[in-house]
């Protein structure tokens, strides 16, 4: 029984890369599945956050939710002229196949993740709008499959539009990279773990209409033509993940106008 499924496994790698597929079964230029759910999210308090969102590239899923504006706990926080924005980044014990307790090494990745994100907002938060307020967004990360930091900008994204605060452009993440000299759009965790050294991956967050790059993350060294062709691939799926926010946010709008209208009907199973 054991050499049957050892058989198959490897029958369907063959066939894979006969087809020029990745494991997944996904062709090298195509982004994983994404889901999206843009909601109110409740506390024990009966209060509401701004916005939250829970978002899903493949296996990958972030939740995030955003409060504010609001007023800074603390003077020494206030700005005069723009709004102070926190980040903090969590994540699940059960987020990863590894059975480790979080590490200080796990602590400083979620630091620098909580920079990064903050990094990519400032450019696109009109935070010049809310002078003296804070605005704190929370995001935890439920399920790591590769490409975290992407769907957690994306996650916070569309939780700001659900929160009502003013944005630039939708900001987009996706990432590419390269593998046994194939270029790769959105890797996933077995791609970026992969055990022959050769992977190699840039993370890029775009505002696609204003075609600006606010982020870009680097796993390794490029070459430079390396360079040119992985960020462009890598904001191409930019616009494929852009092309899908929009519609979410559409679909949302049109959900919350036909509920101000009273033209909602829910249907209950008993």
């Amino acid at each position: 029984m054991v050499s049957y499924n050892n058989n198959n496994s490897l029958r369907r790698q063959d066939i894979l890369a006969l087809c020029n597929l990745r494991q997944d079964g996904r062709k090298k230029d195509e982004i994983r599945r994404l889901h999206c759910n843009l909601r109110p999210l409740h506390t024990g308090t009966n209060s509401c956050h701004g916005g939250s969102c829970l978002f899903e590239m493949g296996l990958t899923r972030v939740l995030v939710s955003v409060s504010g504006p609001t007023e800074c706990a603390r003077r020494s926080d206030e700005s005069v002229d723009k709004a102070n924005l926190t980040v903090k980044v969590s994540q699940s014990p059960f987020a990863t196949s590894s059975t480790r307790q979080q590490t200080s090494a796990t602590s400083k990745r979620m630091l620098e993740m909580s920079n990064d994100i903050k990094t990519a907002f400032q450019a696109a938060v009109l935070l010049q709008l809310y002078p003296r307020a804070a605005i704190f967004v929370n995001v935890h990360i439920l399920a790591d499959d590769g490409g975290v930091l992407e769907c957690a900008i994306n996650a916070v994204t569309l939780a700001l539009v659900g929160s009502g605060i003013a944005l630039k452009d939708l900001v987009c993440a996706c990432s590419a990279g390269t593998l046994n000299e194939m270029v790769l759009l959105d890797l996933n965790r077995v791609e970026e773990m992969d055990g022959s050294g050769s992977a190699c991956k840039m993370s890029v967050a775009t505002m696609p209409q204003r075609s600006s790059v606010v982020l870009t993350k680097l796993s390794s060294r490029f070459t430079i033509k390396e360079l040119e062709v992985v960020l462009k691939r890598a904001q191409v799926g930019c616009r494929s993940v852009y092309d899908v926010m929009a519609q979410v946010i559409r679909d949302h709008h049109a959900t919350l106008v036909a509920a101000r209208m009273g033209n909602v009907h829910v249907k209950v199973n008993i």
